[in-house]
């Protein structure tokens, strides 16, 4: 079986990387994911402080290179920053309780809604949305280089959704090419857009079975969405 491609996690492990590079793979990655980040945050118990936890974490992950504890167990970035996230978290909500008593705002504080959505939930669904913008943009790009700007943004609003009756139709009178043409083109373009998912997804992890075992996990959390 031929090796997996050098992705953008695997070059966070790569000894020949000078200490500048690695931060720089690192800083590169947790700013690409941030809405992932702040979505875990947000269903905590310190909701409130969503945005100056991410911010907070974002800094002291480089300033103390945490990505010298992955190790070869954890085989992708979505699994090694849920860890770190999980850990940071329970260190400060550990933190705000020695520095309270737990009663009035303390209590409001620590509300974190009736419904289902954990953190971790919430952190899929945002980590898999950060991965269809990736993909997205890779499309829009590659259609414009092509000339086909506008056949792109004629059928990305449909990549999710059924075109409604005579939709279809107006839009292949718009671009002047026949309705079937059109339908395929649309087949082609979600098609696309699930490859490049999963492209963006083993940019992310060390080897093939993660990727399916992510792809699993994030699938799911999508199905979750109402």
């Amino acid at each position: 079986m031929a090796a997996f491609p050098t992705t953008r996690w695997s070059l966070i492990h790569a000894s020949r990387q000078s200490p500048q590079e690695t931060a720089a793979a690192w800083a590169a990655l947790v700013r690409d994911y941030r809405p992932a980040i702040v979505a875990y945050f947000r269903r905590s118990a310190l909701a409130r402080d969503a945005e100056d936890l991410a911010q907070e974490f974002l800094l002291r992950s480089m300033q103390a290179d945490w990505w010298a504890r992955a190790d070869a167990e954890i085989g992708s970035f979505r699994r090694f920053l849920l860890a770190l996230l999980k850990r940071f978290l329970l260190n400060r909500e550990s933190s705000a309780m020695q520095r309270r008593e737990v009663g009035g705002d303390a209590l409001d504080a620590l509300e974190t809604g009736g419904d289902a959505e954990t953190p971790e939930a919430c952190f899929d669904l945002q980590f898999a949305l950060c991965l269809t913008r990736t993909a997205l943009h890779g499309l829009r790009e590659r259609y414009a280089r092509e000339g086909r700007a506008d056949l792109f943004a004629g059928l990305e609003p449909w990549l999710a959704e059924t075109p409604a009756h005579g939709e279809l139709a107006a839009l292949a009178t718009r671009l002047q090419v026949a309705p079937n043409t059109l339908a395929v083109n649309l087949r082609r373009l979600r098609q696309r857009l699930q490859e490049g998912i999963r492209a963006a997804l083993a940019e992310l992890c060390l080897e093939r079975a993660q990727v399916d075992a992510d792809l699993a996990a994030l699938r799911e959390a999508l199905a979750r969405t109402p």
